[in-house]
């Protein structure tokens, strides 16, 4: 997130991070599918289903760090020429109308560490990713077995898992597009948490008031509504920092 701030615009960085969000989110749509495959694994060559996922996941994981590592390159690495750089300080640097400090600083002061961490205009987007996470994390880690408490076999609730994840996909675009549209991008952040919100309210009150099929609706609704604020909230408060660093911690 913080690579796509140095090669973007305040104008551009919005969409291009909701389009990174896109692996994650869409990780955690496919991973309940490939579990439920990978559960019908279970008693072959004397591994459990728990265990091949581990194996089967873990591994691809191993995998792509490793390539990460060797094939995508330092920002320096890119811009090889002094027309590369030109190119990029025209894009990012004056558009932003903020100085980036050279890229690969080996060095960030605890100094600025903590004057980033004290400037209370950053508390209100620390605290609402808190308590935005602090619901939709636990809710989308169990939520496979939340849905077996509700009655479904072990593995239609992986595979039911996936849809609010998958939801969750148009959400932040819809959002992303809202923000550019009107470049309002902390109207449309409180408009974003305020609909995740009225969802956990309707959760709430709901629960306890319909069948199965309609917990699953509910529960599914909560976990496609929860995160669409996320990528309009990165690029908010990266375009109001002051340095490469600050943006860097401030993400962090």
């Amino acid at each position: 997130m913080y690579t796509l701030s140095t090669w973007y615009t305040k104008q551009e960085l919005t969409k291009r991070i909701a389009i990174f969000f896109f692996g994650m989110f869409g990780g955690t749509a496919v991973s309940p599918l490939l579990g439920a495959a990978l559960l019908k694994l279970d008693g072959k060559n004397g591994l459990f289903g728990w265990q091949w996922i581990f194996l089967v996941e873990g591994l691809f994981s191993v995998s792509v760090s490793i390539i990460l590592f060797f094939f995508l390159p330092e920002h320096k690495e890119l811009l090889v020429s002094s027309n590369e750089v030109k190119i990029s300080e025209a894009r990012v640097l004056r558009p932003m109308k903020k100085p980036l400090a050279p890229p690969g600083k080996p060095h960030i002061s605890f100094v600025l560490v903590w004057k980033t961490l004290t400037n209370i205009h950053k508390w209100p987007h620390f605290i609402a990713t808190g308590c935005v996470f602090a619901t939709w994390s636990p809710l989308t880690t169990y939520t496979p077995s939340i849905f077996m408490e509700l009655g479904f076999a072990r593995i239609e609730a992986n595979a039911f898992s996936a849809i609010g994840s998958l939801l969750t996909l148009p959400v932040i675009l819809l959002f992303a597009w809202m923000s550019d549209k009107s470049n309002k991008r902390g109207l449309t952040v409180m408009v974003a948490i305020l609909v995740y919100l009225i969802a956990l309210v309707i959760l709430r009150i709901m629960m306890h008031r319909v069948d199965k099929w309609g917990k699953f609706g509910l529960w599914t609704a909560v976990n496609a509504l929860a995160v669409g604020y996320h990528p309009i909230h990165n690029s908010w408060i990266q375009i109001n920092c002051k340095s490469s660093e600050e943006r860097n911690i401030s993400v962090a």
